[in-house]
C-alpha cells in the first residue's frame, strides 16, 4: 500500500509541477499546498526526506520560470508590486535582520534568518508577483481544491499517519529515523484554506463535479483540521469564510437571498454533522476540551507576560527592542530548540521595539484600507468580488493564525498575504485610471473635428 500511495503522491507532484510551468494559477496551487505536500512525500520517500530542500528548490525554480514566462507574454507581473505597503514590509524585515547584532541570543537570531530566508524569497518576493490580477486566483480555486483533496485524503488513509497524544501526525520515523513527526499545523492550515475557498468561490462553470468537489473539500478540510487538533485553524477559517461570505456572493433579488441563505445554512449543518458523526469519538476531541483550551491559553500567556516583562524592564531597549531571537535567552523552554513568543504583535514589539511596532501598525492599517477599497471596487463591479472575498478571507485567516503560533522570521505569516492585497489594489487602481484615461482620450478624438469645422465656417 505504501508503494501505491507514494507513487500516486509523486505522480501528482510531478503533474502539478509540469502544469505550473505553463499556467500561473497552477503555480499558486503548488505554493499553497507546499507544506502538506512536502510532508506527504517525505513520509514515503527516504531520498526526499534526507534532501527535503529539493522540494523547496523545485517549487521556487518553477515559480521563477512562471514569472519569467509572464514577463515574456507581456502580463507585467511586477506591476503594482512596489507600493507603500511593500516598502514598509521590506523595511520591517531589514530592521529585524539587523536585530541579530544586538540580540542576547545571536545563535537563535541567525537560525531564524537562515531558516526563514528561503520562505521569504518564495512567499514575499515570488508569490505576489504571480498574481497579475484576479484571474489567476479565480482559475486557481478548482485545481486547488482538487489537489488539496487528494493530498489530505492520502494523508488520512496513509499507514504513515498516527495519533500521538491528542494530535494526528504524519510519522516521519520510517524515512528520517528517530521519533520524528511532521508538523500538524501545516495540515490544519491547508484544511482551513480549503474550507475558505470552497465556501467563497464562484466557479466559472457550475456543474455537478464542482459542487461535489466543494462539499468534499469542506468535509475533508474540516476533518483534518479537527483530527490534527489545530483549534485556531478550524475556528479562524470558519470565522473568516462566514465574515467574507456577503462579499463573495451578491444578493440581487429575494430568490437569490434564499439560495444564499440556504447555502450558508447548509455549511453550518455540514460542520455540525461531521463533528457529531465522525469526529467526536476521536482522540482529537480532547484538544477541544475546556482543560486543553485553558492549558493552551496559559502557555501562550506565559510566553507573552515573560517577554513583555523583559522588554518593559529594559527602557534602553524600548526603541529598538531586545533583538531577533531574544526569546531564547529570556524564557525557559526546556529542550524544545529555538522558540518564539507565538504571537506576532508581542514578538515584534519586544524583539524589535517601538520602531518595529510602528512599522507593523502602519502595515496593518494600510492593508485594512486597501482591503476595504477592494471591497468597494468589487461591489461596483470593477474587480471580481469573489476573488476579493477569497483573498481577504485568507488574509484574515493567516493574520489570526499569526497571533497564536509561529514566527514571522521563520515563515512570513501574514505579510505575504498583505503583499497580495496591496498589489491587487495597486493594479486595480492603475487599471481603472488607465481605462478612464482611454475613455477620455476617445471622447476627445470623437469631438476633435468639430472645432475645425467651426473655424472653417467662420473663415468662409
Amino acid at each position: 500500500m505504501v508503494a501505491i500511495l507514494s507513487g500516486i503522491a509523486l505522480l501528482l507532484f510531478g503533474l502539478v509541477c509540469l502544469l505550473a510551468l505553463f499556467k500561473p494559477h497552477w503555480t499558486l496551487v503548488l505554493i499553497f499546498t507546499l507544506f502538506a505536500f512536502e510532508q506527504l512525500l517525505e513520509s514515503f520517500i527516504g531520498f526526499l526526506a534526507r534532501k527535503s530542500w529539493m522540494i523547496n528548490v523545485t517549487t521556487a525554480g518553477i515559480t521563477g520560470i512562471a514569472i519569467i514566462i509572464s514577463l515574456i507574454m507581456g502580463k507585467r507581473p511586477l506591476k503594482g508590486f512596489m507600493n507603500l505597503n511593500s516598502v514598509l514590509i521590506f523595511s520591517l524585515y531589514i530592521f529585524a535582520t539587523f536585530g541579530v547584532l544586538y540580540s542576547p541570543s545571536r545563535e537563535a537570531g541567525m537560525y531564524f534568518l537562515e531558516s526563514g530566508a528561503p520562505y521569504f524569497v518564495l512567499f514575499v518576493l515570488m508569490l505576489p508577483a504571480l498574481i497579475s490580477g484576479g484571474e489567476q486566483v479565480s482559475k486557481m480555486t478548482v485545481p486547488f481544491l482538487f489537489v488539496g483533496l487528494i493530498i489530505l485524503t492520502l494523508i488520512l488513509i496513509s499507514p504513515r499517519t498516527l495519533f500521538y497524544g491528542t494530535r494526528f501526525f504524519i510519522d516521519m520515523s520510517y524515512t528520517k529515523g528517530s521519533n520524528e513527526r511532521g508538523n500538524p499545523l501545516a495540515l490544519g492550515e491547508l484544511g482551513g484554506t480549503m474550507m475558505i475557498i470552497a465556501m467563497l468561490m464562484e466557479p466559472e462553470r457550475k456543474n455537478i463535479f464542482v459542487a461535489l468537489l466543494r462539499v468534499a473539500a469542506l468535509l475533508v478540510g474540516l476533518s483534518v483540521s479537527f483530527f490534527v487538533g489545530s483549534r485556531g485553524q478550524l475556528v479562524f477559517s470558519v470565522f473568516a469564510a462566514v465574515l467574507c461570505y456577503p462579499i463573495a456572493h451578491e444578493i440581487k433579488d429575494i430568490k437569490q437571498f434564499f439560495i444564499r441563505t440556504f447555502s450558508a445554512g447548509f455549511v453550518v449543518l455540514l460542520v455540525a454533522f461531521v463533528a457529531k458523526t465522525f469526529l467526536l469519538g476521536s482522540e482529537s476531541t480532547e484538544r477541544f476540551s475546556s482543560e486543553s483550551l485553558t492549558e493552551g491559553i496559559y502557555s501562550r500567556m506565559y510566553f507573552i507576560t515573560e517577554m513583555m516583562s523583559a522588554w518593559g524592564g529594559n527602557p534602553a531597549n524600548y526603541i529598538q527592542g531586545l533583538g531577533t531571537g531574544a526569546f531564547n535567552a529570556i524564557v525557559p523552554h526546556g529542550e524544545d530548540g529555538f522558540l518564539y513568543p507565538h504571537n506576532l504583535v508581542v514578538e515584534i514589539l519586544t524583539h524589535h521595539g517601538l520602531i518595529g511596532f510602528s512599522l507593523m501598525s502602519l502595515i496593518f492599517l494600510i492593508t485594512a484600507l486597501h482591503g476595504f477599497r477592494l471591497i468597494n471596487f468589487g461591489v461596483q463591479g470593477l474587480v471580481n468580488r469573489g476573488v476579493v472575498a477569497i483573498i481577504l478571507a485568507m488574509t484574515l485567516y493567516v493574520t489570526m493564525i499569526s497571533l497564536k503560533q509561529g514566527s514571522f522570521m521563520l515563515y512570513p505569516l501574514p505579510f505575504y498575504m498583505f503583499m497580495v492585497v496591496s498589489k491587487l489594489y495597486s493594479r486595480t487602481v492603475s487599471d481603472i485610471a488607465l481605462e478612464e484615461w482611454s475613455d477620455a482620450d476617445s471622447s476627445y478624438l470623437e469631438y476633435e473635428g468639430y472645432g475645425d469645422e467651426d473655424s472653417y465656417a467662420q473663415t468662409a
